[in-house]
């Protein structure tokens, strides 16, 4: 799911570009400004950017948010604690239209299996979606034709759910992708994502700057209860802090989005003073609303994009 925010991050940057920012050069430094013409055609790029993600986040509704992606791209699951789920057989249950049929494979790292076609303990043989097609590494579990290979799949839930009974299938599928033994994994280690309880979001984490009105520097969030964040901004080793408030008024997205203030110093050059505001967007950290003493005509907006590693 966050993978397929990422791919929209070229296109929110020319957006924003085409917002109309005028660059000036300030102390031989490129310095970009926002047009007070251009203002409300921002609000406009802006709310349709916002829509656009989470319509996103919505095309994977097979994903519960317990998912988390590391650096290099592999899917992975945390619960509550923060405990990352290994060597085990998951159903994603956090989902209520998932019912109890929204299984993954993990392996001993925890990283989630995608391939065609693996072999339990048991003998017993499973497909996993190899498209990226909202539903990426979960069990194939209906009857039918995947990419021209007829499939007959096991659908009572007695023991071997989604087991593939046709012996052609499984021959097809092993000329297509090979077959990988995942005799590892305990089949009794099955592990609902419903009984973690009720999820709740962190935004915890660093975001580096990736494009918009300021020039470089970095965020740091670290949670305090679900609507309180402490943040830290350093900008070219100048490091200072602030609070963040999640802010339910807030009616141009409805995305999370926060109020800064208690800010430890104030300066001109940063997108991190109070009565700015942050709104988090998948893994992307956006930063707007600061208009600047003296000067109305433009206002702080940049993008920073969650970091890991």
């Amino acid at each position: 799911m966050l993978s397929r925010l990422h791919d929209r991050t070229h296109s929110l940057q020319k957006r924003i570009a085409e917002a109309g920012f005028i660059i000036r050069n300030i102390g031989g430094r490129e310095e970009k400004f926002m047009s007070t013409r251009k203002t409300m055609l921002t609000t406009l790029i802006l709310a349709g950017i916002f829509a656009a993600m989470l319509s996103m986040s919505a095309m994977a509704a097979s994903f519960s948010k317990f998912w988390k992606q590391s650096s290099g791209g592999s899917w992975y699951v945390e619960d509550n604690a923060g405990k990352r789920i290994t060597n085990a057989w998951l159903c994603d249950d956090a989902v209520p239209e998932n019912g109890k049929n929204v299984w993954y494979l993990l392996d001993e790292w925890g990283n989630m299996i995608t391939d065609g076609l693996v072999q339990d303990g048991t003998g017993n043989y499973y497909s996993l979606e190899t498209e990226h097609n909202g539903y990426y590494g979960m069990l194939r579990y209906r009857s039918g034709n995947y990419g021209g290979i007829l499939l007959n799949l096991e659908s009572s839930h007695a023991g071997a759910f989604a087991a593939i009974k046709n012996a052609d299938g499984v021959q097809a599928l092993r000329a297509k992708y090979g077959l990988r033994d995942v005799s590892f994994i305990n089949n009794s280690n099955i592990v609902y994502t419903s009984s973690f309880g009720p999820y709740e979001e962190d935004y915890s984490g660093t975001y580096q700057f990736r494009n918009g009105q300021t020039w470089s520097g970095m965020f740091t969030l670290t949670k305090i209860d679900k609507d309180h964040y402490r943040v830290t901004k350093d900008e070219e080793g100048d490091v200072r802090s602030a609070v963040l408030t999640r802010d339910y008024t807030y009616e141009q997205s409805s995305s999370p989005t926060f109020v800064i203030s208690s800010c430890s110093a104030y300066s001109h050059e940063s997108d991190l003073n109070d009565g700015g505001y942050i709104t988090i967007v998948g893994e992307e950290l956006y930063t707007h609303g600061l208009y600047y003493e003296g000067d109305g005509g433009w206002e702080a907006a940049a993008i920073y994009v969650k970091t890991y590693g």
